[in-house]
């Protein structure tokens, strides 16, 4: 029998607290396509398309990945789907006994990693290969329970791990390293590949602040407030930031003296609340979050 999810919200992976265990305490969530033609509109398609949860979009070549809420029976866990931009078909990529969730493309292979949630409670960093999904590894232990996790260069990366308050942990899989390198942080972990740093956010003062963090010099910028009520971002681009509020997506250029501006109206796709974004630089599709709950 599949194995129940702990959480009361996995969006927000245990951020809050890990309470009671059934599909109708999570969020009724789809995940959209979206098709751009410089900066504008051209289509969006709501490629889940049911009743429930389905989240966390990231992109690989030629197609989407993302977490998908399941029922068994009197139980519900959470498997990865991969969506096809071809074949416009969608394949359950895990379905196991375990849940997994925030699916990630390991740079430079034909595998993503997962956060996979133990019969233990344990929640750890592990590898499953595209073709060979059945073929899992464990990657590297963390202390405590990791929530996300985002890849650098050359096998680094980092993880969110859970606690009071939650840390940013950086380190290595091929070296087996981790350290933590600064604490009370929020959902959005990322990488800029062109300028070399990772991004996260992290709580001053009650509000949310998009902060560079530069691994080789060990140093930390905070670059924008995120106004209230908002948890997600990503990048578009290597030089802008975006993040829903409400219907609306806004922008926001790196080092500009401006505030973000109004970038899509996604009112007619998503009458509620836009919450995770991916933008895929190559090919001008955006996927993001609808919450109807």
């Amino acid at each position: 029998m599949k194995k129940t999810v702990i959480f009361a919200f996995l969006a927000s992976v245990c951020s809050t607290v890990c309470a009671s265990n059934t599909a109708s305490s999570l969020p009724n969530t789809d995940v959209f396509l979206v098709k751009l033609n410089n900066n504008k509109l051209v289509s969006a398609k709501n490629i889940s398309n049911r009743l429930g949860y389905d989240n966390q979009p990231n992109f690989i070549d030629g197609g989407l990945l993302y977490t998908a809420g399941l029922q068994s029976g009197e139980s519900w866990q959470t498997d990865v789907m991969l969506y096809d931009f071809k074949t416009k078909q969608t394949t359950n990529l895990t379905n196991t006994k375990v849940s997994e969730y925030s699916p990630t493309k390991v740079p430079n292979e034909d595998s993503f990693s997962v956060i996979l949630e133990g019969h233990d409670g344990s929640q750890e960093l592990w590898q499953y290969g595209l073709n060979k999904p059945k073929a899992a590894k464990l990657l590297r232990k963390e202390v405590g329970k990791i929530g996300y996790h985002a890849w650098g260069k050359n096998y680094d990366l980092i993880t969110f791990v859970l606690g009071e308050p939650h840390s940013l942990y950086f380190g290595n899989t091929q070296k087996q390293t981790g350290k933590p390198v600064a604490g009370n942080i929020g959902r959005t972990l990322a990488f800029n590949q062109t300028l070399n740093v990772y991004s996260f956010s992290q709580y001053k003062n009650d509000q949310q602040w998009v902060t560079l963090f530069n691994s080789k010099e060990h140093s930390f910028k905070p670059i924008l407030q995120l106004p209230e009520g908002v948890d997600y971002y990503a990048w578009q681009g290597d030089d802008a930031l975006i993040y829903g509020k409400g219907s609306v997506i806004y922008r926001w250029s790196l080092n500009s003296a401006k505030k973000p501006s109004k970038w899509l109206d996604l009112s007619a796709h998503c009458e509620h609340k836009v919450t995770r974004l991916k933008y895929q630089k190559e090919t001008e599709l955006l996927a993001f979050v609808c919450d109807r709950s």
